[in-house]
């Protein structure tokens, strides 16, 4: 006869339930890669035993969170992008807006765990269904069509992105309003009425700045060892090695990894949309699907997982959290000086500016779980959000690519 499963008590369904809540408070307080099962059932105020009871190690407990409480979330949050992309209004906008403001902490936390599972074999085989499902497979798939589905993907990373930041650095939400308005008036151009993409210059592999000084080397190999192997996994030794010294050499020059990450941000990724021949040009037809591609392509695969991995490093310390909040405000504080724009025509500039560095961001992470969409899908994504970012505001747009030109010649770049 098959077994049947006994009712659990009600005892031990409140410690799930409490263990479950301190699970996803530990992973907001130090993420997944610092989760201890010892701290969560101190945090749910049970013994040692009765955690271990419950969880083999920490990442069965991933798995249960994930199960249990964030992939429910998630596919509600799926199902918000898809109706504001299948019926793009202000009504389905604002309801996406609400739902990234008043968001659970176990919104926040699906974040991390969604971008660090690749890393977790045990936790990766369970998100692997939803990653499939809904952000890789979706726009392969033949009963689909591949651009809609895209659009969703990019969105549900979007809102993650935007949720995240929001967390890191406090909502604004007269900027988040702006910000989902500017999304529906791009997703209300039918992906079939997009034409085919202009001539379009070729993904720029990413490649550090070449240098004798040890300083910028470190730098160098701090970027690639986050970027194949984690912020967590990013030891001295390995990037002594790397940079071909000895940690002591490291400790004389920086006094943390800490400090070799943010020397990283600032001097290997530094002003990258600013590049020679890489112009934050909006007014030109196709600059946003170059941009976007150059954000996926195989080629610049360890600067994507770089940034995410210091995203996510910045949700736990204060220091890079700053770096990362400087490196964003960075391109948006010239709007600021602007002579011949008014406020207004700044304070939208600088929303505007905000949509374009998230959707690089989100681009970018959707690259580190397998995403490789076509040059004409991505096109019919990214040339309408182009042109609503651009409507009306030409002359805001040409004054800040101007005043970036200037200040790059003035830098020799």
């Amino acid at each position: 006869m098959p077994r049947t499963l006994r009712a659990r008590s009600a005892r031990a369904l409140a410690n799930d339930a409490a263990i479950r809540a301190a699970g996803i408070a530990e992973v907001l307080r130090v993420g997944v890669d610092h989760l201890s099962l010892r701290d969560v059932g101190h945090r749910a105020g049970l013994t040692h035993g009765a955690t271990y009871a419950r969880y083999e190690d920490v990442d069965e407990l991933l798995v249960d969170l994930w199960n249990s409480t964030m992939l429910a979330r998630a596919i509600a949050l799926y199902d918000l992008c898809a109706a504001l992309v299948r019926q793009p209004s202000a009504e389905r906008a604002a309801d996406l807006h609400r739902w990234v403001s008043r968001a659970e902490p176990a919104d926040v936390a699906c974040f991390q765990v969604l971008f660090t599972a690749r890393r977790l074999p045990t936790l990766h085989e369970e998100v692997e269904p939803f990653l499939d499902e809904y952000l890789i497979g979706r726009w392969a798939r033949p009963d689909l069509d591949p651009a809609v589905g895209l659009r969703v993907a990019v969105l549900f990373t979007l809102s993650l992105v935007t949720l995240a930041a929001a967390n890191r650095f406090g909502h604004d939400d007269e900027l988040d309003a702006a910000f989902f308005a500017i999304l529906a008036e791009g997703l209300s151009v039918p992906p079939a009425a997009v034409g085919p993409s202009p001539a379009l210059a070729p993904p720029a592999p990413f490649s550090p700045p070449p240098s004798d000084d040890l300083r910028t080397q470190l730098a160098v190999a701090t970027f690639g060892v986050v970027g194949r192997s984690g912020y967590t996994r990013a030891t001295i030794s390995r990037i002594a090695r790397r940079a071909n010294c000895s940690p002591g050499a490291i400790y004389k020059l920086f006094a943390s990894k800490e400090d070799l990450a943010i020397e990283a941000m600032r001097t290997v990724m530094r002003a990258r949309l600013l590049s020679p021949g890489r112009r934050l040009d909006m007014t030109r037809e196709g600059w946003l699907t170059e941009t976007l591609l150059d954000a996926i392509a195989p080629a610049n695969h360890v600067r994507a997982q770089f940034n995410l991995e210091m995203t996510i490093a910045g949700a736990h310390n204060e220091r890079i959290r700053a770096a990362i909040l400087a490196r964003l405000t960075d391109i948006e504080s010239v709007a600021s000086i602007l002579a011949d724009l008014d406020d207004d025509e700044r304070i939208v500039l600088r929303q505007r500016l905000r949509v374009v560095t998230y959707l690089i961001a989100a681009m970018g992470y959707l690259s580190t779980l397998g995403a490789a969409p076509s040059e004409a899908e991505l096109h019919a994504f990214a040339e309408p959000m182009r042109c609503a970012l651009v409507e009306g505001r030409e002359h805001a747009w040409r004054a800040f690519d101007q005043q970036i030109g200037e200040l790059m010649r003035a830098r020799g770049e």
